[in-house]
């Protein structure tokens, strides 16, 4: 049985490769042993699996990952906006790891330590709002569009989506107490509509919101949100 040190330093083994192979997506093996100073045929063997780095170099590889790569830069690249304004994040999802590191490094100074549960919605945003609550290793709680079961006792939130059209999304109660501190995740934030609805279905549990983090939002937040809570935007588009 590993003692809890010697879980995170493997851990930590595991994700440098896991960091290698995204990145090899990107850079040549030439260009990455000129970023980390480790030979090109030692990066392969990394990157195919066929060899784990030690505890000393997989410390030194995500360390020169911070000082070195712009990851922002990186992930940036993966979003396309469509001519009709749509802004389309899935690439993302191609680089978990690197985007879990940048998020850790984003949000360990810029959200309360007290959050216990992180609410997101069944949508494309339920990916990031996994990866969040995995960095803080806490809870997630889902909002869906649909009721689950009829024994199952909901909160209920209308979300306007045209002047005709009218939709409607479901928080179970006993997932969500009183005096709960949360933090709201969605991939993008184009009206903010949905934010808006899952801010209101948070508050009725009583709950208090510590903020809201969103992967991609226009440049100009709603005002009538700003006002409501903190927004961290990881990318402005």
């Amino acid at each position: 049985m590993f003692s809890q040190n010697k879980e995170d330093n493997l851990r930590r083994r595991l994700i440098s490769i896991e960091l290698l192979q995204e990145l090899k997506t990107i850079y040549t093996y030439k260009e990455l042993s000129e970023i980390f100073n480790v030979q090109e045929s030692l990066l392969c063997r990394y990157v195919n699996g066929n060899r784990i780095p030690s505890e000393k170099q997989a410390a030194e590889i995500i360390t020169k990952i911070k000082e070195k790569i712009t990851m922002s830069q990186i992930l940036r690249n993966q979003i396309k906006v469509f001519d009709d304004g749509f802004i389309d994040v899935s690439n993302l999802l191609f680089f978990p790891t690197l985007l879990k590191l940048h998020l850790s490094l984003t949000l360990g100074v810029k959200i309360n330590d007290n959050i216990n549960k992180i609410v997101g919605i069944a949508s494309n945003g339920l990916p990031f709002a996994t990866i969040v609550a995995s960095i803080y290793d806490i809870p997630l709680i889902i909002a869906k569009k649909h009721k689950d079961s009829t024994f199952l006792r909901y909160l209920e939130e209308n979300v306007k989506e045209s002047n005709s059209v009218v939709s409607s999304i479901y928080l179970r109660e006993d997932l969500i107490k009183k005096n709960d501190k949360v933090v709201l995740v969605d991939d993008v934030l184009r009206s903010g509509k949905t934010l808006t609805a899952l801010y209101n279905l948070a508050s009725r549990a009583g709950a208090k919101i510590l903020g809201a983090i969103i992967i991609a939002s226009g440049h100009k937040l709603p005002p009538e949100l700003e006002n409501k809570f903190q927004i961290i935007t990881l990318f402005r588009i």
